[in-house]
């Protein structure tokens, strides 16, 4: 790029400036440019396109996409603009971010030589201002030529833009690539990086200045107008990959965790470390089943966009009550219709685990929704070492005691589902063959457990007192086993319920307290 980027931002404003008095003075025109490299279609008939009536854009053409960062992942972000006769107007920052980006703005747009821009910009809740910025400025510089209402493939814009008008360097795209091609952007407007990038179907420019950032969009757009947007393939879970791939032995957690995401049940791993029991808890969020509508709907409402999967929200052992509540907010409906991890669970604030039962009990939060499937694990005493074949467990039974109070009664009687899991000789543990349906059982059974209510569960309690065996219940936990007892059968394909079902659903909640050890 040896060439000044005030000698590009004038050739493509002389260009610009030429197509539109060629289409003033021409209108029928239809003189077609050879060269796809530096011309530009010209006239009516294969002029620039507008988009009809039911496009997404404001301006009624192509949409400008920001790269906003999640940590690792990233997502587009859509520059949502509406023309005004008034000044610049932001809505969603604050006043001094508002204030810093209008003179920002102006000194922009008079460095490229334009008037201050007129314009309506909404800025999404919770994203990061800063890596929206370039997008928006952008988005203001090509709607003052009227070029985003050009029917042309959607561009994606990457980079923080610095107050001097230069886009500050990156190491590499982060995930821009991926981005872009996932919401069907044909051009990616990046930083410069010490890495040259390329993908098929995607145009990746590197620009050193918001100047010939500006200028590579207009090339972009006079010469692919008229053309549609790439249809976004959507994407699918492979066939190959099983949610169980790479776990070997542990049959009955995994059984466990099947009707976990089936029942949308509560689940509590319990035993010594190098067990899996974490590993096992990271396998759920691939068994849920689709959200539904209505699901959709509702986390959209709470989290203020559209999901595209269960949400995942996990607890670490040093987050407080601060962090659960802020601003007048819950940390923990923002899981709902999802699942909530609670590792180490021995480990977490007594204030903690009470908030926890709290929601999982009272399931809202002012008027917010609040229903999620807590999925925890925990060593089973102290020490670590109950229930290991090659090591000895010191600790007394007052301190296991002790131990398992730490959770309280009333968190443990929410548990659905309370199984032990216990390090396996992966040399001789029996090689099993994983069911290449299970995602579709599992969401078959889901549909069914929405029909049912808790009057099908209570039909069941007189066949569960037959099989109890001694075993005292309580009642919430009573209608917990018979739900599993439904789930069960429903994965053998049975419409009823028998007293095995009964039992092996009984099977699947023994807690440490309960003396296994002995």
């Amino acid at each position: 790029m040896g060439i000044c980027p005030v000698v590009w931002v004038a050739a493509s404003a002389l260009l610009f400036f030429a197509y539109r008095l060629q289409r003033a003075i021409s209108p029928n025109s239809s003189e077609i440019s050879q060269s796809k490299l530096t011309m530009v279609q010209l006239g009516t008939e294969s002029g620039l396109q507008v988009k009809q009536k039911g496009t997404k854009s404001l301006f009624g053409g192509m949409n400008i996409y920001a790269y906003h960062s999640e940590g690792y992942l990233g997502e587009a972000v859509k520059v949502q603009i509406s023309p005004t006769l008034r000044s610049l107007s932001l809505l969603g920052l604050s006043v001094t971010e508002e204030r810093q980006f209008k003179l920002k703005a102006k000194a922009m747009f008079s460095l490229l030589g334009k008037e201050s821009p007129k314009a309506l910009i909404q800025i999404p809740p919770s994203k990061k201002y800063a890596s929206l910025e370039l997008a928006m400025m952008l988005a203001l510089l090509l709607a003052k030529d009227q070029l985003l209402e050009v029917l042309c493939p959607d561009i994606l814009v990457l980079g923080t833009l610095n107050l001097d008008g230069s886009i500050a360097g990156m190491p590499t795209l982060l995930g821009a690539r991926e981005v872009a091609s996932e919401n069907g952007c044909s051009l990616l407007i990046a930083p410069e990086t010490p890495h040259t990038y390329t993908q098929d179907g995607l145009e990746i420019v590197g620009c050193s200045d918001i100047a010939l950032a500006l200028h590579q969009c207009r090339r972009f757009i006079l010469y692919h107008e008229g053309e549609q947007t790439k249809p976004v393939a959507k994407v699918q879970r492979s066939p190959l990959v099983h949610p169980f791939s790479g776990i070997i032995g542990s049959e009955k957690a995994k059984k466990a965790l099947a009707l976990s995401a089936a029942g949308t049940l509560n689940i509590l791993f319990y035993g010594p470390p190098g067990g899996g029991k974490t590993l096992l808890l990271n396998t759920l969020e691939k068994l849920l089943p689709p959200l539904s509508d209505n699901e959709r709907e509702e986390i959209a409402r709470i989290r203020g966009e559209m999901p595209k999967t269960r949400p995942i929200m996990e607890i670490l052992p040093h987050m407080g009550e601060k962090e659960l509540y802020k601003g007048g907010e819950s940390f923990l409906h923002l899981a709902h219709r999802g699942v909530l991890i609670v590792d180490e669970l021995t480990n977490q604030k007594e204030r903690t685990l009470k908030t926890i039962s709290f929601f999982l009990e009272k399931q809202s939060f002012g008027s917010y929704p609040v229903s999620f499937t807590l999925a925890s694990a925990m060593n089973g005493c102290p020490c670590g070492n109950m229930g290991r074949e090659d090591q000895l467990c010191i600790c007394s039974e007052r301190q296991r005691e002790r131990h398992w109070n730490k959770v309280g009664s009333a968190l443990l009687d929410r548990f659905d589902i309370c199984l032990r899991v216990l390090p396996e000789n992966l040399m001789t543990v029996p090689l099993s063959q994983e069911d290449p349906n299970l995602l579709e059982s599992i969401a078959e059974v889901w549909q069914k457990q929405q029909q049912r209510n808790e009057q099908t569960y209570l039909k069941l309690l007189p066949l569960l007192s037959t099989s109890l065996q001694g075993r005292n219940l309580s009642m919430r936990s009573c209608l917990s086993v018979c739900k599993m007892a439904t789930i069960i059968a429903d994965f053998k394909k049975c419409d009823v319920v028998t007293k095995e079902d009964i039992i092996e659903a009984l099977s699947y909640k023994s807690y440490g307290i309960d003396r296994h050890w002995r």
